[in-house]
């Protein structure tokens, strides 16, 4: 199921914190991260392959894309890290990246590593906490506040409506002169 909403481009957070909640920290992070980077590695795959025009006619709609193709061409490995980190639309991180001829299969895989896996980890130990924190309130117990996570919530929070952004905008003014 995980691999179909990657490949759909929807929002991986929220499904990755409810394995955290129904399988526990160790399974829902396996779970998630291995079906969020297959699914990633299947659009990026049917971007290349079957669906290779229609991206590519969707793409040259954008104004953006082409300053992304012209950092692809001058630092692939930059770029596909920078387009994974960015505020973009999943669909635009694996199909737009799909159609980058010199982003390949290795670079694009590692880019979803660096990426995705901490994001896996917070949300699944996020999805684990919160469960834990329901069965304890089902019996009247309280726990204490997971000061680590919290601050990693705040962190992600902070780096997703500022640095994200403000990284991606700088690379495309750079792309722009």
């Amino acid at each position: 199921g995980f691999i179909f909403w990657e490949v759909c481009g929807l929002p991986t957070m929220v499904v990755e914190t409810a394995a955290g909640m129904a399988f526990g920290f160790r399974h829902g992070l396996l779970g998630s991260f291995v079906g969020k980077t297959c699914g990633s590695m299947v659009a990026f795959t049917l971007g290349r392959t079957l669906l290779s025009n229609t991206v590519g006619k969707k793409m040259e709609e954008s104004n953006s894309f082409g300053l992304i193709e012209r950092g692809v061409a001058n630092n692939p490995w930059l770029s596909a890290l920078v387009i994974r980190y960015s505020p973009f639309p999943e669909l635009i991180k694996n199909y737009g990246l799909s159609v980058t001829k010199p982003v390949t299969y290795l670079m694009f895989l590692v880019a979803i590593i660096i990426h995705g896996f901490p994001f896996s980890i917070l949300w699944a130990a996020l999805g684990n906490d919160s469960s834990l924190r329901l069965r304890a309130s089902e019996v009247g117990e309280t726990m204490a506040a997971n000061v680590i996570l919290n601050g990693l919530v705040v962190f992600v929070t902070i780096f997703g409506f500022v640095v994200s952004p403000a990284v991606t905008g700088w690379w495309l003014a750079d792309l722009n002169r």
